[in-house]
C-alpha cells in the first residue's frame, strides 16, 4: 500500500497567516494600552471639577465618585447657601496640584472621557475626595469607596456639614439647561 504524501502550505498562505497573526497582536496591544491594562497613565493632571481631570487634552472622569456640579451650591451649617461645585473642584485641585498622578484607567465613557482610579503616591485620589466629604461614592458605578463616604458623612464633612441634592439628582433638574455639564450661568447665582 502506497502513503500519501501530505501537501506543505504555501509560503503565500504562511506569510498571510503570520499577517494576520501581527495584525490581531497589534490591536490587541493598542486595546489593552487603551485601557490601562499595561501601565497606568502618569503625568500631571488639572483638576476640571470635583470628579474630572484634563492631562493635556484628555479629560478623565474619576471613577466610582460622584462631586457636585461646578456651579452647583449647597447649604452649609449655618443654613447659608455655599458654591459647594467650586469647594469640590478646589479641594481636587490640592490634592493632584504639583502631584504626579497614576491613573488606572478602566473604560472610556460616553463623552469620550478615560473613567479612571488616581493615585497620588499612596493616596487614593477617588477614595480621599469622598473620605473628605467632597464627593459621594457613586453607587451606580461601585461600592469601593462607600466606607468612606458613611465615614465623611459621620464626621459631617465637606457635603456633609450641611444639606445638599445629589449631583446626579442636580444634573436631572438642570438637564435642560446643561450643555455638557455645563449650566447657563444666570441659573444659579455667581459670586
Amino acid at each position: 500500500m502506497r502513503t500519501r504524501r501530505k501537501a506543505g502550505r504555501s509560503p503565500l498562505r504562511s506569510l498571510a497567516d503570520a499577517l494576520v497573526f501581527i495584525a490581531l497582536a497589534a490591536l490587541v496591544t493598542l486595546a489593552v494600552s487603551r485601557t490601562g491594562w499595561l501601565s497606568p497613565d502618569s503625568g500631571r493632571f488639572a483638576a476640571i471639577d470635583g470628579d474630572s481631570l484634563r492631562k493635556g487634552e484628555q479629560e478623565y472622569r474619576l471613577h466610582g465618585i460622584d462631586a457636585p456640579e461646578l456651579r452647583q451650591n449647597c447649604t452649609g451649617k449655618d443654613g447659608k447657601p455655599f458654591a459647594c461645585g467650586r469647594a469640590a473642584r478646589d479641594h481636587l485641585r490640592s490634592l493632584v496640584r504639583e502631584e504626579t498622578l497614576d491613573c488606572d484607567i478602566l473604560e472610556t465613557d460616553r463623552y469620550g472621557r478615560l473613567v479612571a482610579e488616581c493615585r497620588a503616591g499612596d493616596v487614593n485620589i477617588n477614595r480621599e475626595m469622598v473620605r473628605s466629604g467632597w464627593a459621594i461614592a457613586y453607587r451606580r458605578h461601585g461600592t469601593e469607596h462607600a466606607a468612606a463616604e458613611a465615614a465623611a458623612r459621620k464626621s459631617g464633612l465637606g457635603l456633609w456639614q450641611g444639606e445638599f441634592e445629589t449631583p446626579e439628582r442636580w444634573r436631572n433638574r438642570h438637564r435642560t439647561s446643561m450643555v455638557r455639564g455645563a449650566v447657563i450661568p444666570e441659573l444659579i447665582p455667581v459670586d
